[in-house]
């Protein structure tokens, strides 16, 4: 946990969408970092984690084929836009995020494998509607 773990999700993160809810999540680290640094994205939504897909950079992807972009950047003032599919009725949400980042440029431990950043927001947002 870090400085920046607040701003993972904030207040205005969710939004109503056709066919579901759309989170926005900011990086808790201070450098752009290639998709395939996400080591770890739960999401769930009151309990359900029905997370189909994410936008980033303004392409939607599926989150398998988002996991394996090593050559499409996170950039820290943008969000990834996370697509959570189903019925949400009412206007207040609980939002639970776990995000992992690998950084590769840091090597840890005996091994030198990559440091391992992680973040954990449980927040109960408004639903912001179009």
């Amino acid at each position: 946990m870090g400085p920046l773990d607040d701003q993972v999700v904030r207040a205005d993160s969710l939004t109503a969408a056709p066919g579901g809810i759309d989170v926005k999540v900011y990086s808790h680290w201070y450098r752009a970092l290639p998709l395939s640094c996400i080591a770890r994205l739960a999401l769930s939504i009151d309990g359900r984690s029905d997370l189909t897909a994410v936008t980033v950079n303004g392409v939607r992807r599926p989150v398998a084929v988002m996991i394996d972009s090593a050559d499409e950047y996170w950039f820290t003032s943008d969000p990834l836009i996370l697509h959570v599919t189903g019925e949400f009725p009412g206007d207040e949400h609980r939002v639970v995020l776990e995000l992992g980042l690998t950084i590769p440029y840091i090597l840890t431990g005996t091994g030198r494998t990559p440091l391992l950043s992680s973040s954990r927001s449980d927040k109960t947002l408004k639903v912001t509607r179009d």
